[in-house]
This record gives C-alpha cells, sequence and structure tokens, in this order.
C-alpha cells in the first residue's frame, strides 16, 4: 500500500550543502549530453505526462523542471493534481505527495475514486489499490506548515533514499510563512529549482491566484495573478492555470441550460520552457469519480496491474 514518511522524519539527517566545488566542471565534460541534445527523437519516446486528459499530448513533466500549477481557491487545483498524481503512478513513476492541508487518508480516499471512477469504491478495489501503490506512491505525513529546509531535507531523502521521481507540494502557502514575505517565497522557488535540477525530480508546486479586485473569478487567471511573488512564474519551468467554470455551475442549479455545453474546466499552459506549446485545453468534470474528462460523459476507470 502507499507509504508515508513519519511525522517525526529526521530532517537535520538529510540538511547538507552541496559543495560548490564538484559543480565547475570543464565544458568538454558535458559532451555526452550535448549530443543528445542532437538526435532524433522517436516518437514513442515520451516523458511522464497526463494520460487521462488531453493535457498530456501537451505538456511533459521532464526530470529536473518545476510546474507551478495555480487557481483561485476552491477551483479544484488540488484535485486535478491529484489526477496528474494517479497518471504519473499508472506510468510507473515514483511519486511524493507532500500535502499539507488534507490528511493522507483524504487524499487516498480522493485518488481511490479517481482510479475506479466511481463514488465509493468496493473494499477489494482498494485492496487492489494498496497493492498497486507500492513502490509507486508515497506520502509525507505531516499536516499544517512546514519549514523550507526542512521540506528541501525531505525531497532530498526521497530522492536519494527512494529513488523517487516526481513530488507534489500542495501548497507554497504551507511552506512560506506569510503571503508578504516575497524574498522568502523567492529563496523557496529558487532551492525548489534547484532541488529539482540536483535530484533530477520534477517538483509540482501547487500555489494560488489572487482574488480579482471585482471579486468576480468568472475570467481565468493567468501567470501574472499568482498570488505572490513574481519568482513563482519566472522561475517555474511550467506555469498552469486550472480554472473550474463556476457560471456554468450557477446557470445550471438555476435550470438554466444555455450553457450546458461549455467545459465545467479551463486548464492553460501558461508557460512551457522546454516545451513547444502553451495554450488551453477544455475539461469537462466527473462529479462520482472526481475527474476530469476529455469530453462529456462518465470517466473511464484504469486497469490496474500490480506487476
Amino acid at each position: 500500500m502507499a507509504q508515508t514518511l513519519p511525522d517525526d522524519f529526521d530532517f537535520n539527517a538529510y540538511m547538507r550543502e552541496t559543495d560548490a566545488r564538484v559543480k565547475i566542471r570543464a565544458a568538454s565534460s558535458f559532451a555526452d549530453q550535448l549530443a543528445a541534445k542532437f538526435l532524433p527523437r522517436d516518437p514513442e519516446a515520451r516523458q511522464p505526462r497526463m494520460i487521462s486528459t488531453k493535457l498530456g499530448q501537451r505538456l511533459e513533466f521532464r526530470p529536473g523542471e518545476v510546474t507551478a500549477w495555480a487557481g483561485y481557491n476552491g477551483h479544484r487545483k488540488s484535485m486535478f493534481t491529484g489526477q496528474v498524481a494517479v497518471d504519473l503512478c499508472f506510468q510507473r513513476e515514483r511519486v511524493l505527495i507532500c500535502s499539507f492541508e488534507m490528511a493522507p487518508a483524504d487524499t487516498l480516499a480522493r485518488m481511490a475514486r479517481q482510479c475506479f471512477a466511481v463514488e465509493r469504491p468496493a473494499l477489494l478495489s482498494l485492496e487492489k489499490f494498496n497493492a498497486w501503490s507500492d513502490g509507486r506512491l508515497w506520502l509525507f505525513d505531516h499536516v499544517g506548515r512546514v519549514k523550507p529546509d526542512q521540506l528541501m531535507a525531505v525531497l532530498r531523502y526521497f530522492a536519494e533514499e527512494l529513488k523517487g521521481t516526481q513530488v507534489f507540494i500542495d501548497s507554497l502557502m504551507m511552506v512560506c510563512a506569510s503571503e508578504e514575505s516575497l524574498d522568502e517565497q523567492k529563496q523557496f522557488v529558487t532551492d525548489t529549482v534547484r532541488a529539482a535540477q540536483e535530484f533530477g525530480l520534477h517538483i509540482h508546486l501547487v500555489a494560488h491566484c489572487r482574488k480579482p479586485a471585482s471579486g468576480d473569478e468568472a475570467r481565468p487567471p493567468s501567470k501574472y495573478d499568482l498570488r505572490g511573488s513574481a519568482a513563482i512564474s519566472d522561475q517555474c519551468h511550467n506555469v498552469v492555470t486550472v480554472w473550474a467554470n463556476k457560471p456554468k455551475a450557477q446557470e445550471l442549479s438555476k435550470g438554466n441550460m444555455a450553457r450546458s455545453m461549455e467545459p465545467d474546466a479551463l486548464v492553460t499552459v501558461e508557460k512551457q520552457r522546454n516545451g513547444q506549446w502553451e495554450g488551453q485545453v477544455k475539461l469537462w468534470f466527473d462529479e462520482a469519480a472526481l475527474k476530469f474528462v476529455n469530453e462529456q460523459g462518465p470517466a473511464e476507470p484504469y486497469v490496474l496491474g500490480v506487476a
């Protein structure tokens, strides 16, 4: 079953500075990596990505990068990143979820619903989920604030000891003490980018967007609406916003079907430093499965293999 990093994790054992001397290397020492940049790319060879929606055709989660997932409060960005995590586990990525606002059991309950595409998975299904998650999924068992240097120690441990590849940090506001501490945010994002590069991780960082001055969230946010330091969008390799179509939901709740054909969500790749596509993806939402889908209709379950 999914394993947890305990609340009494020994942070000090993994807090150390990298020796700067080993970072200074002759240009020729990168010869193999340089040559690899110009090799023809196998169209079948893909980096880890989202496989349950069409976003996966446009955005990959490469080692050594950080993706900022942003949105207004209550627009299901954590729900969406949970589905991304399930997709990555399905590709046999080694995933760590650091959710400081939800207990591990609640996080896993969401993921199990997304996995089986039902509101109440059967006990036998949950047993299969637990077996399938071994070697794929870990959770940091800590709810509440965590210090930036402690989180960096967790990342180092996951990469070095557990051979991890993908980490979700939910959210930035639970790591940096204040939204007004722009210098602290900038330093944390800098350290996160450095950790991704040093450990070969892809780090998914959940951030929040400022509520519009008008109070109207009918317009999807952009990367310029992220709450806090501009370093979040400047330093992260990818910036993706998640927006729930609440105006549609409000009209449907009144029995007005005029907007029924509109998507339930817009996911926008605002920035992709090492990719070629930026743009918007329209998605629908299956309430029972808590899952985003490409078209209106029920979500499809995963076929889990334990091997």
